[in-house]
């Protein structure tokens, strides 16, 4: 896949532009030193970063060549210093099965750790993968100049493009976004607990309502943190920065 990547940035004249590299990570201490010097160059050279990751995925997160599993909520702490200091402008790409399933674990009092993922959907072949990635970096540069640019790349290459707005929203503001389902978790809860706990003095409609006030307080608390809302003046002022280096 790196040739690949090299070769797509010669065809269309972004050797100087792009940065590709790539490198081998065998177990936890290579994936952490890698993300920190991923860190350091972002902070010392204004690289907007592109991590991708080709492992093995399951519900639960990556497994290494070492066999170790590395949890969503391990590789979120591991990254999100990255994209703390590119100012929200980390993308994160999944190649890998279960992809879908990193929006699974998120905390909402820490800020993402990313500021959008893109993936599969379920287990896929490694030539499924390729022909995907494939399609979707040669379109890239085009994507980042239209409307919902990205996310219409995803689907037309067969992957799942996720904001962190729309995973925030999708744990935390279901009940507008999603009524319906929103309800179905609901009743999902009321029944795991009957079977856990025996019959319940719980009257669904109260517990719908309950679940909808603790995740509207989440909501106004931290979504603005999360999403990086508080910093979009520094954001503005980095990339007026950066524009002006380059002029």
């Amino acid at each position: 896949m790196k040739d690949n990547l090299r070769q797509i940035w010669y065809d269309q004249n972004l050797i100087s532009d792009f940065d590709c590299q790539y490198t081998y990570v065998h177990d936890s201490n290579d994936l952490i030193f890698t993300i920190k010097d991923i860190e350091k160059q972002v902070t010392t050279s204004n690289k907007l970063p592109i991590l991708q990751i080709e492992c093995h995925g399951s519900s639960d997160g990556l497994q290494l060549g070492s066999m170790e599993m590395v949890t969503w909520k391990e590789l979120f702490n591991y990254i999100r210093p990255i994209n703390i200091a590119s100012y929200n402008l980390l993308m994160l790409n999944l190649s890998m099965c279960n992809g879908e399933t990193v929006i699974r674990y998120i905390d909402p009092t820490q800020r993402a750790p990313f500021r959008a993922v893109t993936g599969p959907i379920g287990e896929v072949l490694p030539e499924v993968l390729e022909k995907a990635w494939l399609c979707f970096y040669e379109n890239y540069i085009k994507a980042l100049t239209e409307d919902y640019g990205l996310h219409k790349l995803a689907q037309s290459s067969g992957l799942i493009y996720y904001t962190q707005d729309f995973i925030f929203d999708a744990y935390y503001d279901l009940a507008n976004q999603n009524p319906e389902l929103f309800e179905a978790l609901r009743k999902k809860e009321l029944y795991e607990m009957y079977v856990a706990e025996g019959p319940l003095l719980i009257d669904p409609k109260v517990h719908s309502l309950w679940v909808a006030k603790e995740q509207a307080k989440i909501k106004e608390k931290y979504r603005s943190m999360f999403c990086y809302d508080d910093l979009k003046s520094l954001q503005q002022e980095a990339y007026n920065k950066l524009k002006q280096s380059e002029e």
